[in-house]
């Protein structure tokens, strides 16, 4: 695509990661007999849901998908703050909650290509670490898209405190929005 510069109605923006910052997205969960960074199956679903419809209207319309993933998880604000953890612990722990974003992230970029290529959609996957989903998205928004996709954020128990990024997105802008459950 060297040379071809791409307006709004050509590309299509696909959010992903936005769930893995909450309590139904990466969580520790026994297994056997240790603890392992699990992601929800819920999570899961739906994410898979938002790439299924982003990549079936890319298709029909013949538009690129810009996948954004978002790499948090709300593990690190655990590791933070934990008063029983030393510190050495601490750094362990956070490195290891990392680096299992990090290969997930890489898990689910794989997962895109393929199915991307297999399709013969145009894919470009944006990864970025951050503790502000919804800035991120509404910063990536403003770019300018056709349409953009996301898997439906569960409902917060106080919803006055945290806002979901997709009421942050319907807030600040005017671009068509396809929560996907």
């Amino acid at each position: 695509m060297d040379g071809v510069v791409l307006t709004m109605a050509d590309r299509i923006l696909l959010l992903l990661g936005l769930s893995d910052a909450e309590g139904d997205g990466i969580a520790i969960e026994k297994t056997s007999d240790r603890r392992d960074v699990k992601v929800n199956s819920e999570t899961k679903r739906r994410e898979e849901s938002a790439v299924e419809k982003a990549f079936t209207y890319a298709e029909s319309e013949s538009k690129t998908v810009i996948a954004l993933q978002i790499l948090n998880s709300d593990l690190y604000h655990y590791g933070h703050t934990d008063l029983l953890l030393p510190g050495p612990g601490k750094k362990r722990f956070l490195n290891y909650v990392r680096d299992e974003l990090l290969i997930r992230g890489l898990e689910r970029e794989k997962m895109l290509r393929e199915r991307a290529q297999k399709r013969g959609i145009s894919l470009e996957v944006r990864s970025i670490e951050s503790q502000d989903p919804a800035s991120i998205a509404v910063e990536e928004a403003k770019n300018g898209y056709d349409m953009i996709f996301f898997p439906k954020e569960k409902k917060r128990r106080f919803p006055i405190l945290k806002k979901t990024v997709e009421e942050h997105l319907r807030k600040e802008i005017s671009i068509p929005l396809v929560p996907c459950e």
